[in-house]
C-alpha cells in the first residue's frame, strides 16, 4: 500500500511540475546601455517564444524568437513563452541603446489602441469632441484608465521598477497638447498595489500608490520647469508642494521627450508626507468641491468667516484653532510672488478629520505664472488682484480671495502678512536664491532639451529664450512686489534690519517668521511692528540688548530707520564640581567583533569623594538625557564607566575592579557628537564635542592628562580602550616624569652636592695641570 501511495505521489508531483507555467527570462534585463547590446530570451528547453515591438500583447501570431537580437537603438520587447501547452506571463523589457541619457528613463508599454484608437484611445479626440478648444467631449476628456506596463531606470541606468499599472490622462486644458500628462496607478488587479521605489530622494517614502508624469502644462515647449521651479523655490517656507524629478519618457518604444515626475495629491500623498490616516482626511479643490472625504467642515469655516468680525483678536484667535493661518499666509504669498494666472481655479486644501485639525493648503499648478504668456509679468500687481473682490468668473473670482480678505481685516494678521512677505523676499524669493535654482534646474535638463524640442517641433534656442524670460522675472520681481506691498498697505518706505546672531550653539533666534542660524540682513517696511525672540541654550543666559533696550528676550519694535539688533548672551555659572569630574575616555566606535557597545569613562581629579546622584548625561539637549542612579559616588582619583548596555559591556570587560553603571538610553554617533554632564542643579560640569575618526580598529579617544582641561577632542589621544584605568598617554607621561625625577636625584645628590663636587674636581684638575707646566 505504501508503495502505491509513493508512486502516486511521485506521479502527481511530476504532473504538476509539467503543468507549471514556463518562466521567460531576458538577458540582460532592460535598461539604458548607451551602446549596442545583444538581447537573449530563454524559457527552457522546448519552449516557443513570441514577441512584439509596438506595445501590443504578444501571442503565437507575433514575431517568433529565433536567437539573440542585436539592439543598437531603442527597442521595446513584450514577449510570451509557450511550453507543454502552458503560457508564461507577458514580460516587458525596454532597451535604450542609442545614446547617453543624463536623466532617469521611463518606458510605458500599452496596446496602441489604448492611446490612439478613434473609439477608445485616450490620446485622441475621437468621435464626440467639440470643434473648438478645449474640445470638450473628446476622448482625452474621458476618465478612462488603461492597463499598461511601466519601467523606470535611474540616472545611472539601473532598474528602479518594472510592473503592470493603470494609466489615465491628467490635467485640465493641457490635455489638448500633443504631449499629455499621465497619472500612473498601482492596483492589485494589475499585480502589485504599490510602486516600491523611492521616487524622490528628498522624500522619505519608499513606495507609492500613484504619481504623475507631467507635461509641464501651459509651460510646454517653453521652459518646461516653471511649475516645478516655483514649488521647489517655495519648499523651504514649509508650504506643501509636489516633489519633482525630470525623466525621459518612451511610449511603446517611441521617444516622448521630458516629462516631470510629480507626486499626485491624494489621501496617499497626505499620509506619506504629513503622517495622517489616509482614510480620515478631507481634500477639497476649487470652491469646496470634494476630492476625498467631506466638505462639511469647510462650509462651516466659510460660514464662520461670513458671520464673524475678525478684526477682533479674540475671534482671530478662535479661527486659529481650526485654520493654520501661518500656512495660508505662506501659501498666498507664494501665489502672489509667482503671479500665478490660474490661482483661483487650481486650489487644493485639506484637513485631518478630527476636532483639533486645521485646514492647510497645497501650493499647486504654477505653469501659468512666472512670466509665462507675458514677458512683463514681474510688474503685475498680483497682490492687489488676489486681495480684493473681483467681479469675474475666472481666473480670480471673488470666492477665491475671500479667505485672505477676511484674514487681512485683522491688524495683527496684516502686520504678520507684510513681515512674512518681507522675510520670504529676503530669503527664499531673493533674486540670488531664485537665480541659483534656475541655473541648477536648467543645467539638469540642458543636455536633453535639444532632443525634446525637436520631438515636439520647437528649438533649443526657443527654450533658452524662455529660460531667459524666467530669469528676468525672478531678478526683477522682488522690487515690484515691495512696491505693491507699500501701495496696498499705505506704507511709506523700506529700511534695512541687521540681526547679529551670537551663534546657533549658544541660542536660537526667531525673527518675524524666520528661525535664524547666522547673522541676517533684510529689507523691511517702516512703521510695521516686528518681533524677535531669543532662546538661549541651556548653558547660557540672556543678559540684554546691545541697543540698550530693557525688554526681555522677546521684544516687539516699530522700526523707523536702519538698525542693528544684537542680543547679549553669556554662559551660565558652572557646577561646583566643574574640573573635578571630567570626561576621560569615550568609546563611540566598535568593529563588528567587539560587542561592548558605546561607553563613557568619568574621572574624579579631586582629592575627595564626590556623590553624583541625580546628575544627567546628555548627547545634545538638556531635556533629553540619562539620570545617574541614586547613591552613586566617585572616590578621589578614581574612575566610573557609564555604559550604553551594561550586560554587553561586562561581556567584553568582565573584571571585578571596574565600576560600571548603565544603561544610558542613547547611542554615541560615530560621525560626531556633543556630550554634556550636568549636576543635580542643571549646571554644567563638563562637555565634549568630537568628530568622526578614520580608524577601523578598536579604539577610544582619551584625555592625554587629567590636568589637560578645556582642550578640544581633536587633541585627545586615539588609543586602545582602557576602561577604569589610566590611559596609555597618561601612563607614558607618568613614566616620563618618573625618569626625570630619577635623573634629577642622581645629578643633584642632596640638593646640589653633586655639582659642588663636580666643579671642585674641575678646578683641582685645572690647578694641577697649570702646576705641572710651571715645573
Amino acid at each position: 500500500m505504501k508503495l502505491i501511495v509513493t508512486i502516486l505521489f511521485v506521479f502527481v508531483l511530476c504532473f504538476s511540475r509539467a503543468q507549471e507555467k514556463p518562466e521567460l527570462v531576458f538577458t540582460p534585463i532592460g535598461g539604458v546601455y548607451e551602446k549596442p547590446t545583444t538581447v537573449t530570451m530563454d524559457a527552457g528547453e522546448d519552449a516557443s517564444i513570441y514577441y512584439t515591438l509596438d506595445g501590443t500583447y504578444p501571442g503565437s501570431g507575433s514575431f517568433r524568437y529565433k536567437g539573440p537580437i542585436e539592439v543598437s537603438d531603442v527597442k521595446l520587447f513584450r514577449a510570451v513563452a509557450y511550453k507543454n501547452g502552458k503560457r508564461s506571463n507577458v514580460v516587458t523589457q525596454t532597451y535604450v541603446c542609442d545614446r547617453e541619457y543624463d536623466l532617469a528613463v521611463v518606458s510605458i508599454a500599452t496596446h496602441p489602441d489604448n492611446l490612439f484608437s478613434y473609439e477608445t484611445g485616450i490620446y485622441v479626440k475621437g468621435c464626440c469632441a467639440d470643434t473648438i478648444e478645449p474640445y470638450l467631449g473628446a476622448n482625452f476628456w474621458k476618465d478612462w484608465e488603461k492597463p499598461a506596463n511601466i519601467e523606470m531606470y535611474d540616472e545611472e541606468g539601473a532598474l528602479c521598477f518594472n510592473q503592470n499599472v493603470g494609466i489615465n490622462l491628467f490635467g485640465g486644458f493641457s490635455r489638448m497638447l500633443p504631449q499629455k500628462s499621465l497619472a500612473v496607478f498601482a492596483r492589485s488587479k494589475y499585480g502589485d498595489k504599490r510602486i516600491r521605489y523611492k521616487l524622490f530622494p528628498d522624500r522619505d517614502s519608499k513606495k507609492y500608490k500613484s504619481f504623475i508624469l507631467r507635461n509641464s502644462g501651459g509651460d510646454f515647449l517653453r521652459t518646461h520647469i516653471r511649475d516645478a521651479f516655483m514649488t521647489q523655490l517655495a519648499k523651504p517656507t514649509g508650504v506643501a508642494i509636489q516633489e519633482y524629478r525630470p525623466a525621459v519618457v518612451f511610449i511603446n518604444g517611441e521617444y516622448w521627450g521630458i516629462q516631470n515626475i510629480r507626486e499626485k495629491i491624494s489621501e496617499h500623498y497626505l499620509a506619506q508626507n504629513f503622517d495622517v490616516d489616509k482614510e480620515n482626511v478631507d481634500i477639497l479643490r476649487h470652491n469646496g468641491v470634494k476630492r476625498h472625504g467631506y466638505s462639511t467642515n469647510y462650509k462651516k469655516l466659510l460660514a464662520y468667516l461670513r458671520s464673524t468680525d475678525l478684526s477682533k483678536d479674540k475671534n482671530m484667535d478662535h479661527l486659529r484653532t481650526f485654520v493654520d493661518v501661518e500656512d495660508y499666509i505662506r501659501y498666498n504669498i507664494a501665489e502672489v510672488y509667482s503671479d500665478n494666472r490660474d490661482a483661483g481655479g487650481n486650489i487644493r486644501y485639506w484637513r485631518e478629520r478630527n476636532d483639533s485639525a486645521k485646514w492647510r493648503w497645497v501650493f499647486y499648478d504654477l505653469d501659468l505664472g512666472l512670466g509665462n504668456n507675458n514677458p512683463s509679468g514681474y510688474k503685475r500687481n498680483t497682490l492687489d488682484k488676489f486681495t480684493r473682490a473681483n467681479a469675474e468668473a475666472w481666473p480670480d473670482p471673488s470666492w477665491s480671495t475671500f479667505i485672505i480678505r477676511s484674514l487681512l481685516s485683522n491688524k495683527q494678521v496684516e502686520n504678520q502678512y507684510i513681515n512674512t512677505f518681507a522675510d520670504h523676499l529676503n530669503t527664499v524669493y531673493h533674486q540670488d536664491t531664485a537665480m541659483k535654482l534656475v541655473d541648477e534646474m536648467e543645467a539638469r535638463i540642458d543636455s536633453e532639451m535639444k532632443y525634446h524640442q525637436k520631438r515636439w517641433g520647437s528649438s533649443y534656442e526657443n527654450w533658452k529664450h524662455q529660460i531667459s524670460l524666467l530669469e528676468i522675472f525672478v531678478k526683477r520681481r522682488p522690487f515690484y512686489v515691495r512696491k505693491h506691498i507699500m501701495q496696498k498697505f499705505d506704507l511709506k518706505d523700506t529700511l534695512n534690519i541687521n540681526i547679529v546672531h551670537p551663534g546657533k550653539e549658544i541660542c536660537s533666534v526667531h525673527f518675524s517668521s524666520l528661525d535664524l542660524e547666522r547673522d541676517y540682513n533684510g529689507v523691511y517696511f517702516k512703521n510695521v511692528p516686528i518681533s524677535i525672540r531669543v532662546s538661549p541654550k541651556h548653558d547660557y543666559k540672556f543678559v540684554g540688548w546691545s541697543d540698550g533696550s530693557e525688554e526681555g528676550p522677546e521684544r516687539t519694535f516699530i522700526p523707523q530707520k536702519d538698525l542693528e539688533i544684537k542680543p547679549i548672551i553669556e554662559p551660565k555659572e558652572r557646577g561646583v564640581f566643574a574640573d573635578s569630574i571630567v570626561f576621560n575616555e569615550i568609546a563611540f566606535f566598535q568593529p563588528e567583533a567587539d560587542t561592548s557597545q558605546d561607553w563613557i569613562e568619568l574621572y574624579n581629579r579631586s582629592n575627595q569623594a564626590i556623590e553624583i546622584t541625580g546628575w544627567t548625561l546628555t548627547d545634545k539637549s538638556f531635556k533629553k538625557g540619562w539620570n545617574i542612579p541614586e547613591g552613586t559616588v566617585v572616590p578621589a582619583k578614581s574612575f566610573l564607566v557609564l555604559a550604553q548596555n551594561l550586560a554587553s559591556f561586562k561581556t567584553s570587560y568582565p573584571g571585578d575592579t571596574l565600576t560600571v553603571l548603565g544603561d544610558f538610553d542613547f547611542g554615541l554617533s560615530a560621525e560626531g557628537e556633543l556630550l554634556k554632564l550636568y549636576d543635580e542643579h542643571g549646571l554644567i560640569v563638563d562637555s565634549l564635542t568630537y568628530t568622526s575618526i578614520s580608524d577601523t580598529g578598536l579604539f577610544t579617544i582619551a584625555r592625554p592628562h587629567p590636568d589637560s582641561l578645556n582642550i578640544p577632542a581633536n587633541r585627545w589621544k586615539v588609543e586602545p580602550p582602557t576602561p577604569s584605568y589610566h590611559n596609555k598617554a597618561y601612563l607614558n607621561y607618568l613614566q616620563t616624569e618618573a625618569d626625570k625625577a630619577k635623573w634629577t636625584k642622581l645629578f643633584y645628590i642632596g640638593g646640589g652636592s653633586f655639582f659642588f663636587i663636580l666643579i671642585s674636581g674641575f678646578i683641582w684638575f685645572r690647578y694641577s695641570k697649570r702646576k705641572k707646566r710651571a715645573a
